[in-house]
């Protein structure tokens, strides 16, 4: 329905059409020789009431609304309900539903009008008492199609109000549950750290007598296969003999490792230039990435340094690039990369292309002594020790993988301060 059909239906319905009109342009001398009269009596009304009070301690405001009444009472004598008339009409109710103003107030308000105009209009028609009649009743006709807009224009000024609130409040919600989401994930993440480092308390008492229990045999071990060089004279003697060697010399290696994760050390906290530390890992390892076939790409983006020990910052990597090689053992591209990250720390990703984590190891990949290697390749504490690096720098890890198409490592460290 159009404006105008929505206009002529809602003036049928108050059965208000010419016949209205004309008795009502005739009261256009009386409205405007009371006007001031009338006014009067309306703010004499306003200030019976404490809420209508408060809106008129302004002088300003009371001026502009003194003028505004004067104005309406005039435009009762006959006006012409057009589109003008009509936004007019619109007007005061929006401005009564910013101001806080209630519908019960401003209906007080014609009725108010009604009440003092009547008497105006029998005194003007005299004894025809037919015509004062009719003239309240057009009078009264278009003082309810007048609230009957007013009103409606509130309620909906209303609504959006209330429809505003509610997307707020939608958003708000759903922002909360996104915090409580995200603290709900990281009190995970705090309580899986916080058993890892139960664990490795209990290492640290295993590791004080292990260190003395299996250390002490295997140097006797180890001497004795030494004596043993001289005495063995056929290549199966031989290999065999290398055989306990190397895996001798393994046995040391895993329980230095467990010494190095349980033992206090002093710390060094020095300004380490990374692009040095990780092309020094690199070329410590060159022999044995060649050797299978593993091209190395560097994209260095970043010149700045992180302030932290060079040897563990080398150790964590060595860790990082020999898993990666063990990944790969028929050849692939191992991808270095070190950039400022968007937060202002320098982000270091390691990445291959080899067999990859499956989707069910990933959540546990740095917890102690869980590998993927077979039985007798892997102790699984490289990584556990590398998260322990990075957690002692002030950064953080992760990993991304898939099945047959690789593997990711990602290092957050704070550079050095500025200043420092």
């Amino acid at each position: 329905m159009s404006e105008r059909e929505s206009r002529a239906a809602a003036l049928a319905f108050f059965e208000y059409g010419e016949h209205e009109r004309s008795r009502l342009r005739k009261l256009e001398p009386i409205l405007e020789k009371h006007a001031d009269t009338l006014v009067a009596a309306f703010y004499r009304h306003l200030l019976s009431f404490p809420e209508t009070q408060a809106l008129l301690r302004d002088p300003g405001v009371k001026e502009r609304l003194l003028q505004k009444q004067r104005a309406y009472l005039l435009s009762l004598a006959g006006p012409e309900i057009d589109e003008a008339f009509l936004e007019e009409r619109r007007r005061i109710g929006e401005v009564h539903e910013r101001i806080g103003l209630e519908p019960r107030w401003y209906l007080g308000a014609y009725a108010l009008y009604l009440s003092l105009i009547t008497p105006l209009v029998c005194e003007h028609v005299g004894a025809d008492v037919e015509e004062a009649e009719q003239t309240v009743i057009a009078l009264n006709k278009l003082l309810l199609f007048d609230a009957q807009v007013a009103m409606q224009t509130y309620i909906e000024q209303r609504e959006r109000h209330l429809e505003y609130l509610n997307r707020e409040l939608a958003e708000a919600g759903r922002a909360l549950a996104h915090d409580l989401e995200t603290q709900g994930g990281e009190l995970r993440r705090v309580s899986e750290r916080a058993r890892a480092a139960e664990r490795l308390a209990s290492i640290g008492t295993l590791v004080a007598g292990l260190a003395h229990e299996i250390g002490t045999p295997m140097g006797v071990i180890q001497g004795h296969a030494k004596l043993l060089e001289s005495a063995v004279r056929d290549d199966d003697g031989r290999w065999r003999l290398k055989t306990i060697q190397e895996q001798i010399a393994r046995i040391s290696r895993i329980i230095e490792s467990l010494l190095n994760m349980a033992r206090p050390r002093r710390e060094r906290r020095i300004p380490v230039d990374l692009e040095a530390v990780l092309d020094g890992t690199l070329a410590f390892l060159s022999e044995k990435l060649e050797r299978r076939g593993i091209r190395v790409v560097r994209e260095y983006a970043s010149s700045e340094s992180v302030l932290g020990d060079p040897e563990r910052l080398q150790q964590l990597f060595l860790n990082l690039f020999m898993n990666a090689a063990d990944a790969m053992p028929e050849g692939g591209e191992l991808r270095v990369r070190l950039q400022p990250d968007e937060s202002g720390e320098l982000e270091v990703r390691v990445a291959d292309t080899g067999s990859g984590i499956a989707p069910s190891e990933v959540a546990s990949i740095f917890d102690p002594f869980v590998t993927s290697k077979p039985a007798g390749e892997g102790s699984g504490l490289g990584l556990a020790v590398a998260q322990g690096i990075v957690s002692d720098h002030g950064g953080e890890i992760d990993v991304e993988s898939r099945e047959g198409v690789g593997t990711e490592f990602r290092i957050l460290l704070p550079p050095v301060p500025k200043g420092a």
